[in-house]
């Protein structure tokens, strides 16, 4: 009788009931079997992943996205203990278990993904249930099944949600139109100067060749045409490039790409050149773009009239740490094509340095595999000026804006790890740029009323080991506003971009020089389309996290001993959140 019991406990014996689905005492015995491995497997995989690679993180990690997760990987681990003893609840443990991982899971990896590879769990748990359900009746195994649906439904949009609150759009769609395609997806200009600027576009169809730009002044109704013939670049000659010059000095042209007599009417471009001496202007500025963003804050840079759009990193947020320029070529697309963005590119030129996201994976640095592929897909889709080498180097550039120099620094091409210890040996820019960068400070010093700095990074922070800014960094920090300080060189403002907000500081906290005269202003703009997060600091004038913020600094140069800056930090309405004004002494 004990022998007859023991096997109807485990469904092998006469007691066995009419079940959902039918098994053998062999089938039924090797079920069990397999769930017992695979859930012994999938534990030793997620502790050695947890231990080489971590727990999965948003952008800007909490504390409580790695102590909930490893709560719920100790609970999957007790259920496939309990499961030994107790099937049903160690088998729903383990089920709702892999889809709470999973919905945590998507605070950095799409739903998809994230749920998939949370099936490692639920494929043990499933087969204890195939298991549990011989010896019991179709109803209890009937109420079970829906059970088990409805929790994978829930993960499903649990985890969407999830997503969407991480990396969905933080304000209103873009009231842009969509432009039929012709000739060019897309179309974009930049590297501006007072006599010239440069136009990259992606080709609709490798069919279209030749193709040439036609420039032309736009307030001149009989005014000269200019035709550029277009350099083709690209794996398959999928993207062209226009070098435009011998223009006139803020002057406004009218732009479009043209095959023979065929023009693209749908993207014709406008701007204007740079003039050659003192003018007041407006420039726009911003990091953090959502891959795939469509918001409002587009159109609220373009009602602004800026003559420049400058992107402080973080075009695109598709983390792309291997050698795959299909990827990052795909991710410039998806931000390129859309209606909003489309139409600021046609009416404000940019300029634009990387950050981590879309120079590699987060934090990434000079090891990164994805430095090959970025600096090709730069250099073939990007609008710029002159780099100082090819290959996987430095995209730091310079360029003069009315009597304003503007210094871009590439904050990743050269880094070291940020796990490596600060000191001597680590650096932010490398030794070639940083060299590079105190040249150019120097040429400006006395040269420029005002020197705008571009970092991709923030400048103020705590001095930290490991640290994604400049406190990671502290002795070249300190190195460079040494510099700036021993050399007397004045003017020096700094833009920065990387944290999701607005701030300023009007030097009270960002002086970090041995004697304590290297007190620079410094404006941080963002996030475009990114949710909100707090980085470094203090600011003067506060900080202000948020998605759908941009930075505007007003230039009012009238040719006289001084100039005046008004820094406006507005949100995608508008509204300003924060702003300051100050004066720098012109040239005598």
């Amino acid at each position: 009788m004990a022998g007859l019991s023991e096997m109807g406990r485990f469904g092998l014996g006469p007691s066995r009931r009419a079940t959902l689905v039918h098994l053998d005492d062999e089938a039924a015995e090797l079920a069990r079997l397999a769930a017992r491995a695979a859930g012994a497997v999938a534990l030793a995989v997620f502790v050695i992943l947890v231990w080489q690679q971590g727990i999965p993180r948003s952008i800007q990690p909490r504390q409580w996205e790695i102590l909930s997760q490893l709560a719920v990987l100790a609970f999957v681990s007790f259920g496939y203990i309990f499961a030994y003893r107790w099937e049903l609840v160690g088998a729903l443990a383990m089920l709702s278990g892999s889809v709470l991982l999973g919905t945590l899971a998507s605070i950095a990896y799409a739903p998809d993904d994230a749920l998939y590879g949370c099936l490692a769990f639920a494929v043990p748990g499933l087969l204890f249930l195939l298991h549990w359900q011989r010896s019991h009746s179709p109803l209890a195994v009937a109420s079970v099944v829906v059970g088990v649906a409805a929790l994978l439904i829930f993960g499903r949009v649990a985890s969407a949600h999830v997503y969407d609150y991480y990396y969905g759009p933080t304000h209103p769609t873009s009231q842009a139109a969509d432009i039929p395609v012709d000739l060019v997806d897309w179309i974009w200009a930049g590297g501006v100067t007072p006599e010239g600027f440069v136009v990259k576009a992606r080709l609709a169809s490798d069919e279209i060749v030749p193709l040439s730009l036609s420039v032309v002044p736009a307030n001149v109704p009989d005014g000269t045409v200019r035709m550029v013939e277009g350099q083709l670049s690209g794996p398959a000659d999928e993207t062209v490039s226009f070098t435009v010059s011998g223009l006139q000095p803020d002057t406004e042209y009218r732009y479009s790409v043209q095959s023979g007599n065929h023009v693209d009417a749908g993207r014709v471009g406008t701007l204007r050149t740079f003039p050659a001496g003192p003018r007041s202007f407006t420039v726009a500025l911003g990091a953090c773009i959502r891959t795939g963003s469509n918001g409002q804050v587009f159109d609220r840079i373009l009602a602004m009239d800026p003559s420049l759009f400058l992107i402080t990193g973080d075009f695109h947020y598709e983390d792309v740490s291997s050698n795959d320029p299909d990827r990052m070529r795909a991710a410039f697309e998806r931000n390129l094509e859309q209606p909003g963005q489309q139409r600021l590119y046609l009416n404000v030129p940019i300029t634009y340095v990387w950050d981590d996201h879309d120079f590699g994976g987060n934090d990434s640095s000079a090891v990164a595999d994805s430095r090959f592929a970025s600096r090709d897909v730069y250099a073939d889709y990007v609008p710029h000026y002159p780099l100082l080498q090819s290959g996987p180097v430095a995209i730091s550039q310079a360029f003069t804006l009315g009597r304003v120099r503007f210094i871009m620094l590439d904050t990743r091409s050269g880094r070291t790890p940020d796990n490596m210890p600060d000191g001597p040996d680590k650096t932010m820019l490398g030794s070639s740029q940083l060299e590079w960068f105190k040249s150019e400070l120097m040429l400006a010093n006395g040269e420029f009323p005002l020197i705008v700095v571009v970092s991709s990074v923030p400048w103020i922070s705590e001095a930290t080991d490991g640290g994604d800014d400049w406190g990671g960094f502290a002795t070249e920090r300190r190195e460079i506003a040494n510099f700036i300080s021993d050399n007397d060189i004045n003017g020096v403002v700094l833009f920065g971009g990387d944290a999701h907000m607005l701030a300023i500081d009007d030097g009270t906290n960002s002086d970090y020089s041995a004697d304590g005269d290297a007190a620079l202003p410094v404006f941080q703009a963002g996030a475009l389309d990114r949710r909100g997060t707090a980085k470094g600091g203090p600011y003067s004038e506060g900080e202000y996290p948020g998605g759908g913020q941009f930075g505007v600094m007003t230039v009012t140069d009238t040719g006289g001993p001084t100039i005046t800056v008004q820094w406006t930090g507005l949100n995608w309405k508008g509204q300003t959140v924060v702003s300051h004004t100050f004066e720098t002494a012109a040239n005598p």
